[in-house]
Parts: structure tokens; sequence; C-alpha cells
């Protein structure tokens, strides 16, 4: 059975306000709050806890308020190896108006210094290989990283696309800008979880219509990427192989939150991989899909629970391109 492991580099407490209509500028009346730990890559174990599987979550921890991030990994039996760092975790503000639109203020993240990046890599893919090792297949093969997230300050560019060219399993890649682009470029992924603006922002393209997607991603897959997952947001999501292009449209649901639904979608593309040794593209989208939809209808940053996937699973259509 394969492995899970989990990067996350940049934790958060996540802070959900609630107010009436938006006055930019002036006053607003917060009517409700909730604050969770999260973290891409945190949201990702959650879920795929939730599910049956148990991953491994390693990354960056800090010293001043850490203790919010393992507790959480606790409170849900998430195994975790943090590497610990000077300064304090992150603060996100997610502020939702009576439109039901969400607006981000998000903080950077803490300064990582370089013994602890080095610390981290050997913690996730070991000391760096002698040349002829490179050539041996272990029991890694099979297994899955999930690196996802933003870096905070002092992590270089090209640390995901390290681990990239490292890891002998498969990984899977859910970040933007050029830490994207540099791991494409110099150690291809198995799969990428783009939204479509970070599509768009990253590669300063525009991408209007399914078609132009499509083939956009398919140009990623020509420098190596095996799949490409885009999500839509409110429009649902695409997945597009050398062979094959799906889409699935959202479901009709109420939404209580949307952050960590990309989050979600992964942790459904991993069940998907792991569950099923031979998941169809189709399926993995299926199971994505499912899971993200079983997250916006959780307030705060609360990951779907296995009841939840299960319901929404076969409300889930999935149509060829």
């Amino acid at each position: 059975m394969a492995n899970v492991t989990v990067v996350n580099l940049n934790p958060c407490l996540d802070w959900s306000w609630h107010i009436g209509a938006f006055t930019h500028g002036g006053m607003n009346r917060v009517t409700s709050t909730r604050q969770d730990a999260a973290g891409k890559g945190i949201n990702v174990c959650i879920a795929l806890k939730s599910l049956g599987l148990s991953p491994v979550c390693r990354g960056f921890n800090y010293r001043e308020n850490g203790a919010a991030i393992t507790q959480k990994l606790d409170e849900y039996g998430v195994a975790h190896d943090f590497v610990e760092a000077d300064g304090a975790v992150r603060v996100n503000i997610k502020l939702y108006d009576d439109s039901g639109k969400m607006t981000e203020l998000n903080q950077a993240g803490g300064a990582v210094g370089a013994e602890a990046i080095e610390d981290l890599k050997i913690k996730t893919v070991g000391r760096s290989p002698k040349p002829h090792e490179l050539l041996k297949k272990v029991d890694q093969n099979f297994d899955v990283l999930v690196l996802s997230g933003s870096r905070p300050a002092g992590v270089p560019v090209d640390f995901y696309a390290q681990l990239c060219k490292e890891w002998q399993g498969k990984v899977i890649l859910d970040c933007e800008g050029e830490a994207l682009k540099t791991a494409i470029d110099s150690a291809p992924p198995f799969l990428i979880k783009p939204n479509l603006f970070e599509l768009e922002s990253t590669f300063g393209v525009q991408l209007p219509t399914q078609e132009t997607i499509v083939n956009f991603s398919c140009t990623l897959i020509k420098k190596g990427v095996e799949m490409v997952c885009v999500s839509l947001g409110a429009e649902g999501a695409l997945f597009v192989t050398q062979d094959e292009a799906f889409f699935s449209p959202a479901l009709s649901l109420e939404v209580k939150a949307v952050q960590g639904a990309g989050d979600a979608m992964v942790a459904g593309l991993v069940y998907a991989m792991h569950s099923r040794q031979h998941a169809t593209p189709a399926e993995m989208l299926r199971c994505a899909m499912a899971a993200a939809a079983a997250t916006v209808t959780r307030e705060g940053t609360r990951m779907c629970d296995r009841a939840g996937f299960d319901a929404m699973l076969p409300r889930v259509a999935v149509h060829t391109i």
C-alpha cells in the first residue's frame, strides 16, 4: 500500500469574519468569527485522514504559536514531523459579506533559515543520493508526495523542484508562480492542480474557454507533466491527460465557505489514486469534485468528512470533452 507524505511549508491561522454589506474605507461590523489552524498541506492531510488514509505531514512550524497547528493535527490523528523555525504562524483573514463573496488578507509567513530548509529536505527525501543510486527504484516508487501552498521567506523558489527531482514516487504539486514554472521546467511532477487564476497568472496567458484551457494544459503535458487538473471555482473543474480531457460541473449547493476547496480536491485525487490502484482520470476527477463539494458546505476552514464525501460522490457528473 502506498504511503502519502504531504509537505506544508507555510502554516496559518485562518480567521473567518462575516459582515453585512462591505463598506470600503468605512466601518464594517463583524457579526460572527471563526478561527481554524490551517495551511494548504495541513488541509490536505485532514481531508485524507477523514477519507480513511494515513498521511504524514511534514513542513515548517513556528515556535511562538505553532502548538495550534500540531493540536489540530493531533485532534484528527494525523502524524506529523515538522522542522521548527523562529517566529509565529501567520494569520489569514477570510472576510465574507452578505453577497457571499470572500475577500482574503493573507500574511506572507515568517522567514526560515537555511539549516531548517536543509533539515526539511532530509526529512522528506533523505540525503541527496549518489549518482548511481538514482538508477534504483525503491519502495517509494508508488508512494505519493503532495507539495502544496506558498513558500515563507527564505525558502528558494526551486525548493519544490528539488523535492520533485529527488522523490522517486509520484508528486502532486499545487502551487503557483515561479515555483510552479521552475518545477515543470526542471523536474515535471506527475500531476499539477492550479486553479484557473493561478494558471493564467503564472504563465501570463488568457484562457477564456474550456478548449483554450485544455490546449494550454497539453503544452504542459508535453513538458513532462502527466496530468493537469484545473479548478474553475463555481464552474467546476477540468482534468487533462495526454490522450483525454474531462469536465465536471460544480454541484448546486448551499456554499458556506470556499477556503479549503482546492485542498479537498487534491485530497480527492490522492484518495482515488490510493484506493483504486488503476483509477481512471474520470474517477480521479469525480473523487476530487466530491471532496470539494463536501468541504464548501461546511463553515470556516473545515475539511470534508467521509459521510459528506460519500453523499456527494454519486451526484458528481463527469463529461468527456
